[in-house]
């Protein structure tokens, strides 16, 4: 993969990265890009139009952590009451019955609660959460933080990622690999392919 030249292109890799986890039988995705000032609600519902035309999916549905948000997305992107909803809503059962993927946008630590029981709630149905930021470093590093990543938080897959590092970035497609870029006058250059996600004293070592 060649990092995207814009959202619109990192939407089409995006995409294509889904549909190969999603053939592949993850249940449990994750969607990473770490740049500020995004509209998730807006790429989220970008996403779902490509996976409905792409796959022929009756309906892929979008969860948010509050209601608020719920319904916005339901005026601004006319989506009907079943296609916007909460991770209380799908906690408690209220998942549409023709809903084939649910496509979380940023659940974080406060949210970890309701969120891990809309997931089990859902069985098997692929998530796919986005932008997500469940660790809390409150937790500490004890007994229930590990309990929280072997139960939950180690199901999830990342399948798409960008990363941007200082004049460098990071970026995955599934099925792989990670590629490290770094910047030059011309733009950005791949200085390596890995087959793991490289950690900071590797990349500190491969751009160094």
């Amino acid at each position: 993969m060649d990092l995207p030249s814009d959202l619109s292109a990192a939407r089409r890799q995006c995409t294509a990265a889904l549909e190969a986890a999603l053939a592949d039988g993850l249940t449990r995705l994750q969607v990473d890009l770490r740049f500020e000032g995004l509209r998730w609600p807006t790429v989220a519902h970008g996403l779902c139009q490509a996976l409905q035309q792409r796959e022929s999916r009756e309906i892929v549905v979008l969860a948010f952590a509050d209601m608020g948000a719920a319904a916005l997305a339901r005026r601004d992107f006319d989506r009907s009451a079943a296609e916007a909803v909460t991770f209380a809503d799908l906690a408690i059962g209220r998942c549409p019955a023709n809903g084939a993927l649910y496509m979380a946008v940023t659940p974080t630590a406060p949210d970890f609660t309701v969120f891990e029981a809309a997931c089990t709630t859902l069985g098997e149905r692929p998530v796919i959460a986005l932008n997500p930021r469940l660790e809390d470093a409150a937790v500490g590093i004890g007994s229930v933080a590990r309990a929280r990543r072997r139960g939950f938080l180690a199901r999830w897959r990342v399948v798409y990622g960008l990363y941007p590092l200082e004049q460098a970035a990071l970026a995955y497609s599934h099925p792989g690999p990670w590629r490290l870029f770094r910047e030059d006058p011309n733009g950005f250059r791949l200085v390596a392919s890995l087959p793991h996600r490289p950690d900071g004293s590797a990349i500190d070592q491969l751009l160094g």
